[in-house]
């Protein structure tokens, strides 16, 4: 804003000059007025702007605006009016800014009674001032907004990343407490039966001769343990793997998650029917064929939203991938869509694609082997 003052108070001390020369006043008083208010305008300039010392320089303004009043002439009206506009600006903390300014400009030309010629140029030098100040004050709530846009996008981005901090540990976190509890689950199933066992051969190989029935007893005895201990192995490996359906439904959850995190479409998945009889074989595929049908739709569409719903039915498995981007005239299979269908067909499926003018689907159709 002090460089806009400084311009306009530079003009109007160049037309204060210019008018008075054209009227062949005084060249050498001109001169010097010149001079004297172009040090003013430097000293205000130099004491807002390069100080940063806003007071100073408006009593600076005051005290040229109290001498151009006291050496008053008709072409000194437009130095007074600008002098007297960045006084206020500055004591007033632009409240009632306009409204003063007002008010003091019409004072000075109830006072002054300045020419018509003068009055004019001096409009037309306001009306320009107050457009240029407009636009300056709207760049620089946009700059200020811009630097507050920036601040939050770093605050946010910190955020993130101390939130993918805090979820990498707590995922660390929890694979070692399960690795923990199942690693105590084995030791409390099979510690104490292994052990015995041990104890019971070694008194087995010790008796072997002397005693071989209580040889044989012991024998028999670890052999039950043994089985018995792979029995519960067994049961929790199979307690502690999760099934097919929960491996798909999570795999295929965060494929869909992280795509609309990274390119802002909506995703959605829709699981109809019973998914439990969906085997590995096809959940594999699904995942496959959706994260080729994810690639296709980011390159070849200009979608905001993507389904994938799977229906699970007495004899077969559907699913259908869409995005609503719409379909194209001249559709024709790439690379991608291509692997779709070869990778489809491996799986003992069928691979068909429908295209419409609100919508493009992929369609998969899996038989189901009991």
């Amino acid at each position: 804003m002090s460089l806009i003052y400084l311009i306009f108070k530079l003009t109007a001390i160049v037309t204060y000059g210019v008018v008075n020369v054209y009227n062949n006043s005084r060249p050498g008083d001109t001169v010097i007025t010149v001079l004297a208010f172009s040090c003013f305008v430097m000293a205000e300039y130099l004491l807002s702007k390069k100080m940063k010392r806003d007071i100073p320089a408006a009593v600076c303004s005051c005290v040229s605006a109290v001498i151009c009043f006291s050496v008053y002439s008709d072409n000194l009206i437009y130095y007074l009016c600008f002098a007297v506009i960045y006084a206020i600006e500055i004591f007033s903390r632009k409240k009632y800014f306009w409204q003063i300014c007002c008010v003091l400009i019409a004072l000075i030309y109830v006072i002054f009674k300045p020419p018509f010629e003068n009055t004019l140029l001096l409009a037309i030098m306001l009306i320009f001032f107050v457009l240029v100040r407009i636009t300056a004050l709207q760049l620089e709530e946009c700059r200020n907004q811009l630097a507050k846009g920036r601040e939050e996008a770093v605050k946010l981005s910190r955020k993130l990343s101390g939130y993918e901090e805090y979820t990498k540990t707590v995922k660390q976190s929890s694979v070692i407490e399960e690795r923990r509890r199942f690693s105590a689950r084995i030791h409390d199933k099979l510690g104490h039966s292994i052990s015995g066992s041990i104890i019971l051969l070694e008194a087995a190989k010790l008796n072997i001769k002397k005693d071989p029935d209580s040889a044989e007893k012991c024998i028999t005895t670890v052999t039950e343990n043994l089985r018995n201990g792979v029995d519960e192995i067994r049961k929790a490996l199979r307690e502690e793997r999760p099934d097919s359906r929960t491996i798909g439904i999570s795999e295929l959850k965060e494929i869909l998650d992280e795509y609309k995190a990274t390119y802002g479409i909506k995703t959605s998945l829709i699981i109809k029917g019973d998914a439990d009889r969906i085997s590995f074989q096809i959940w594999n595929c699904i995942k496959e064929n959706l994260t080729e049908t994810l690639t296709n739709t980011l390159k070849h569409s200009s979608a905001d939203e993507f389904s994938l719903t799977i229906s699970v039915m007495n004899k077969v498995v559907r699913a259908e991938f869409k995005d609503n981007g719409g379909g194209s005239d001249s559709f024709r299979k790439g690379t991608g869509l291509t692997a779709i269908e070869e990778r489809t067909v491996l799986t003992d499926g069928k691979c068909i694609f429908l295209i419409q003018p609100d919508r493009f689907s992929v369609v998969n159709i899996f038989n189901i082997k009991e």
